[in-house]
């Protein structure tokens, strides 16, 4: 079978979730198919960056493009944002069209006729609509709900503003749910976005987790000095990330005792964190370390005793989460924490449902050794039971297969 992956995204160096399962997925699937990559690439990419990738994936034939701009010029967000009002479609749907994505994409299918072009996120599949392509559309976020969620925290005073909001808000709900059904399968990464996109009417659908590989053995700092570390890593400056950030620094940490604080050190990494999120860092006393090279990311890893997930909000699954409990850390997080990650609270990980829960568990787990032990061994066998790369490959395969026989017209709707 011939695959063209399609991501919008360069994966390297992986400190985002989305872009640790775009690796852990490639890696599952690349012997079992003929795997096409095609992928943006800028003057953010360097050499070395690309000789990396192919490294990783010698059996993966990987194609670039040059991406259009991720911020359309004013004028033309302003024409779009006419467009919209008038014609009552989606603002964002207009500014998410990528010529030159869908011109590459053109240029392989006619040259290598594929058996499946996956679209990793929305973002390709809207730019490759309409061109009778056999795709199939990974969704590593629903927009449309995370629109509606942005519009219930906007003040109640910016009335215009959350009338404007809610409209466009359901303007993409209409819009993501028809690129979705048209095209030959929908793979959702979570049971709970599963529910929600059948709920929505979208009918050829099916739910796969992305694989997360387990280290053979889990990642320890030989020379690492006493005291407990704490770390959240992520894309800092995400939506999603920094509000989580806030949650900690304003509403956790001030309910955790003197004495723990004392014992624990808190570290935040990853992304291009502002200036007012470092600030609000640093007066709890909380390191942040930003941007990562892998070297540090992997550094860090190793010397935390403790994995953070104040995570609230957000669809898709927490990548994060999986990284975390696949390296042997005991993980606290909310609920939302473990979106996709159906483990038992108190055996895999620690579920919190409220901020006074979440420093309660917080102290004990720095006073608990023994309890972090368990905890982290206990995940790491979760992920290697439940997200085993070998298996989730095979089944992504399956379902690409299916999807194939939908443009023969002999396969069942799933």
């Amino acid at each position: 079978m011939k695959v063209l992956f399609v991501t919008t995204s360069f994966p390297l160096p992986p400190h985002a979730g989305a872009k640790v399962a775009l690796l852990e997925t490639l890696r599952s699937i690349e012997e079992l198919c003929e795997l096409h990559l095609l992928l943006p690439r800028t003057e953010e990419n360097s050499e070395d960056d690309v000789a990396v990738l192919r490294q990783l994936f010698p059996h993966t034939r990987i194609h670039f493009y040059r991406p259009r701009s991720v911020q359309p010029a004013t004028l033309e967000k302003y024409a779009a944002a006419a467009r919209s009002a008038f014609s009552r479609h989606s603002y964002h749907a207009s500014i998410w069209m990528d010529q030159k994505l869908r011109e590459a994409a053109a240029t392989l299918s006619s040259q290598y006729q594929f058996d499946i072009v996956h679209c990793e996120w929305l973002y390709p599949a809207i730019a490759l609509q309409g061109m009778n392509l056999p795709l199939v559309v990974r969704t590593l976020d629903l927009h449309f709900v995370i629109m509606k969620d942005g519009v219930e925290e906007l003040p109640d005073e910016k009335k215009l503003r959350k009338t404007l909001w809610r409209m466009e808000a359901e303007r993409f709900r209409r819009f993501e749910v028809s690129v979705l059904n048209k095209a030959l399968l929908t793979v959702a990464l979570s049971s709970e976005d599963e529910e929600v996109l059948r709920q929505e009417g979208v009918s050829r659908l099916v739910m796969i987790p992305p694989p997360m590989s387990v280290p053979e053995q889990a990642l320890s700092a030989p020379d690492k000095k006493k005291g407990c570390t704490a770390l959240f890593l992520c894309m800092l400056h995400a939506m999603v990330n920094r509000e989580s950030s806030f949650i900690f620094t304003d509403e956790i940490w001030p309910q955790v005792s003197e004495d723990v604080r004392a014992q624990v050190e808190v570290v935040f990494a990853g992304g291009r964190p502002d200036e007012g999120a470092r600030r609000r860092a640093a007066e709890c006393g909380i390191r942040i370390e930003a941007p990562l090279s892998d070297e540090q990311a992997r550094k860090l890893y190793a010397e935390a005793d403790i994995f953070l997930s104040p995570i609230k909000t957000g669809t898709g699954i927490k990548t994060k989460t999986l990284e975390a409990m696949a390296n042997g850390k005991p993980i606290i997080g909310f609920r939302n924490s473990f979106r996709g990650v159906p483990v038992e609270n108190g055996k895999h990980a620690l579920i919190a449902d409220s901020n006074e829960e979440f420093a309660r568990l917080f102290e004990k787990l720095v006073a608990d050794p023994v309890l972090r032990n368990r905890l982290g061994e206990a995940a790491r066998d979760f992920i290697r039971e439940n997200f085993n790369p070998k298996t989730l490959g095979a089944r992504l395969m399956s379902a690409y297969s299916t999807a194939a026989q939908l443009t023969q017209g002999d396969a069942q709707v799933i």
